[in-house]
């Protein structure tokens, strides 16, 4: 057994209160193909604490695909506890804000500073604004507010500068890549339905999980084609919300007669195939798949809990 030994103070929850350190609900936004910015939600999973999975109302977002922007207010109302006697540096040092992720899923570990304390400053006001790129996370990935030292006061001598002092907050966020972004295309074609369902697949758990595979199929030509609402988003639209429901539930059917349903249900299909992108929506938000009526009722009071409230 190994104990780490620190030589010189870190933050604890006690001098956390003492500062008074607080944040506004953590923001999160992508630009669609369209350059409008879609702003997501984040729902945490029942049962655990500080995680969270990104909720995107237009059922678009895809971190493959599009950049996520993080917005998010910082306030310290009591600064000035953080130097001289009971606090971690003196008086004459400079303490930093930055915002840091790390993922094992994704190999990544990035730090952005993103303001700085002194110790004659009686309040801090700030926000962290990041853009985490495309491509660059998946899976399970922590975001951390953390305190470091940016300059050491001249009667500090046994930490420098970058060192961290301590996790101010701390969340878990879930990037799904594509079992995250369900397909729905939208056509215009006058004489057709309003919607229809794509279900172009010979394998499940090898065939991707893409529009030219499997996908919801929006006529905007239809006459009632306006109820639906799309740019508003899923939660906006009853008929939008039954639509999407209805086309789950006979893809699903249609995975489950083909054969290779316990595979699937064990997570044993490629990644990025159809066959995991059902077993995420099956265990991520507990779908019942014991019978198609059941499957019905779960997937609508999943709908309801998620995007009517």
């Amino acid at each position: 057994m190994s104990i780490a030994i620190s030589f010189y103070s870190t933050l604890d929850e006690k001098l956390i209160n003492k500062i008074g350190f607080s944040t506004q609900p953590l923001q999160a936004s992508y630009l669609n193909e369209d350059n409008e910015e879609i702003e997501v939600s984040l729902e945490q999973l029942e049962g655990q604490e500080k995680t969270y999975q990104i909720i995107d109302p237009k059922v678009q977002w895809d971190p493959d695909v599009h950049n996520l922007s993080i917005y998010q207010e910082v306030n310290i109302e009591n600064p000035g506890f953080l130097f001289g006697y009971g606090g971690l540096v003196s008086n004459n040092s400079k303490l930093g804000l930055a915002f840091r992720w790390y993922s094992k899923d994704s190999a990544q570990r990035k730090i952005y500073p993103f303001d700085t304390i002194k110790s004659e400053e009686l309040h801090i006001n700030t926000c962290l604004d990041v853009d985490i790129l495309k491509g660059t996370l998946r899976g399970r990935v922590t975001f951390e507010i953390i305190l470091y030292l940016v300059n050491a006061g001249s009667d500090i001598h046994n930490i420098v500068p970058g060192t961290v002092l301590g996790v101010l907050d701390s969340i878990d966020l879930l990037f799904d890549g594509d079992s995250s972004m369900f397909p729905i295309v939208e056509v215009k074609e006058p004489h057709k339905p309003l919607w229809w369902v794509i279900c172009d697949f010979d394998d499940p758990m090898y065939d991707r999980f893409d529009e030219d595979n499997v996908a919801i199929v929006l006529n905007a030509a239809h006459k009632q084609s306006r109820n639906l609402k799309i740019e508003k988003g899923i939660g906006s639209s009853p008929l939008l919300l039954e639509i999407i429901a209805s086309g789950l539930q006979i893809i699903l059917e249609k995975v489950k007669s083909m054969g290779d349903w316990e595979q699937i249900l064990n997570n044993e299909s490629e990644h990025g195939s159809i066959g995991e992108a059902i077993y995420y929506f099956i265990n991520t938000f507990n779908w019942n798949t014991s019978s198609p009526e059941k499957l019905a009722k779960s997937i609508r009071e999943d709908f309801d809990k998620r995007f009517l409230l």
